[in-house]
Order: structure tokens, then C-alpha cells, then sequence
């Protein structure tokens, strides 16, 4: 392998857009569990992140992907993870 195939591991986009959009998502996914209602099955609060995994996917990532800047793409990923982050540790440390 030359360094040009590996050229877009350099690339910042990539690696916003790339893993760190999944982590941030599944993260998402994580604490909607806690906060969303149970509903009438009990269930609501199970499936509904599991169903809404894509498209929370697929925002944060054209978001990330097409911005012009990038500062404010990491700012967002991180206050995501930051509020999600607060509300597993409530639930589970409180």
C-alpha cells in the first residue's frame, strides 16, 4: 500500500463525518432510552430508538459532511455527547 490510498485517513472530515458521527448517534440512541415515555406496550422507549437510529445517523452525517465549517460540526458533536453523556450517568449514577 502507498501513502495515497492511506492519504484520507489525514483528513479531518473523514474522521468527523466518519466515526465519530456513529459514536455520537449511538450515543443518541443510548439515552433516548432513558427519556423517552414507555407507552402503552412498555416498549416505546425501546424501539423508537432503534427505528430512529438512521435518520439521527444519516443528519449528523450529511450535517457534518457538507458544513463549510468545521469548528462548528465538532462544537455540536461534542455538546451531543456532553448532553447525552449527563443524562446516562443520572440514570445510572443517581
Amino acid at each position: 500500500m502507498t501513502t495515497a490510498t492511506l492519504l484520507f485517513l489525514k483528513n479531518q472530515r473523514f474522521w468527523l463525518s466518519g466515526p465519530s458521527t456513529l459514536l455520537v448517534s449511538l450515543e443518541i440512541m443510548l439515552a433516548m432510552a432513558v427519556w423517552f415515555p414507555a407507552g402503552i406496550g412498555n416498549v416505546n422507549n425501546i424501539m423508537m430508538p432503534l427505528i430512529m437510529f438512521p435518520l439521527i445517523w444519516s443528519v449528523l452525517f450529511f450535517y457534518t459532511y457538507l458544513t463549510p465549517v468545521m469548528q462548528r460540526a465538532w462544537w455540536l458533536l461534542l455538546t451531543l455527547v456532553a448532553i447525552n453523556s449527563a443524562i446516562l450517568a443520572y440514570q445510572f449514577l443517581g
